[in-house]
């Protein structure tokens, strides 16, 4: 049989890293959500090598056969069913390290009829907030369909993909991730429409309270368990509506009070750590507005990354013992780099 001619024998894609704003559980219940790309990357390089297998290089070298990453992958999705029909946890679906990168290419696997080799290098951290998963999920995605032909490089093909695979992260899956990290910039998504918006007004900081006891698919079971017919989605909704409207008319003011509030909606829900949430009301008293940005936890006393707004909280953080950046915007999305070959 003659042997497949890919369209480029190596790819390279960059995604960024997101801070949501507003609307991290509530757009699962149909509410609006807002959220921003910050200057955190992942990359992912993809080559052609000539053993039929494939080969992650990183943190250290291990490869796989095609038929066991076919076999993962059906074993993956017998467990996703297992979980939907309330067998296992979330937690129980993927198991192993690499469980989400072999599915990924799984997906591509019948344009793969070479070996192909995956380098991955990101400074986004894993399970906080930043949205890890989607970043994972759309740049090694977006590689392959670059070297395999697939038609991935329409943004709306590639936020569909990367939100399909990431209900296997987090049971439910909204769309706030995928599109803000696919889109870039800040991304307004509600059940009609998205919008992309270039500047966030004020001062922002991201700390990093350490990485949550609880997953974020474990969030999501939570507060669907106990607030999924509740009236607060409501609430949450305007909220993010009234924090958009503050960022179109680039009214700092509004943006900070939308957080404030934003923040004791989500104390409402439970997924804020006591710790985490005594940070945040020392930032109020201080006159800054901060909030849990992503699933938070309903365990232990870290809940990943807080956003802060209007004070600078690098002494504070300190004192706490949490890691504290000033937050540069990022304008673009996943996307493949120009030496992509």
């Amino acid at each position: 049989m003659k042997k497949q001619t890919f369209n480029n024998s190596k790819a390279i894609s960059i995604a960024p890293a997101k801070v949501i704003l507003s609307g991290e559980h509530s757009t699962l219940y149909g509410a609006s959500a807002l959220a921003m790309t910050i200057s955190l990357y992942l990359r992912v390089s993809l080559t052609i090598i000539e053993s039929p297998l494939i080969r992650i290089l990183n943190p250290k070298s291990i490869e796989y056969s095609f038929e066991t990453c076919r076999l993962i992958a059906q074993k993956i999705d017998q467990r996703y069913s297992d979980y939907l029909a309330g067998n296992i946890l979330i937690t129980s679906v993927l198991t192993q390290t690499d469980d989400l990168i072999l599915y990924i290419f799984n997906r591509h696997i019948r344009d793969i009829p070479y070996g192909i080799s995956l380098d991955l290098d990101s400074k986004i951290p894993i399970g906080g907030g930043f949205g890890s998963s989607s970043a994972i999920i759309s740049a090694l995605s977006l590689a392959l369909s670059a070297i395999t032909g697939k038609t991935l490089q329409k943004k709306e093909k590639l936020i569909d993909e990367t939100s399909y695979i990431e209900r296997l992260q987090h049971g439910k899956s909204g769309i706030i991730d995928s599109t803000a990290i696919v889109t870039g910039g800040i991304v307004y998504v509600n059940l009609s429409h998205t919008i992309k918006h270039e500047n966030l007004p004020g001062e922002w900081w991201a700390i990093n309270t350490g990485k949550p006891e609880s997953s974020t698919g474990e969030c999501v079971s939570f507060v669907d368990q106990y607030f999924s017919h509740s009236n607060i989605w409501t609430e949450f909704n305007a909220i993010t509506n009234q924090m958009m409207d503050g960022v179109q008319k680039q009214d700092e003011e509004k943006v900070y009070s939308s957080i404030r509030t934003n923040q004791s909606l989500l104390q409402a829900i439970g997924v804020v750590p006591q710790s985490v949430a005594r940070f945040i009301r020392s930032i109020e008293n201080k006159g800054g507005s901060a909030k849990i940005s992503g699933a938070g936890s309903v365990r232990g006393e870290q809940a990943g990354l807080v956003l802060v707004g209007g004070y600078n909280p690098q002494e504070l953080a300190i004192l706490y013992g949490y890691t504290c950046n000033k937050i540069k915007g990022e304008k673009n999305g996943t996307m493949l780099a120009e030496n992509s070959c």
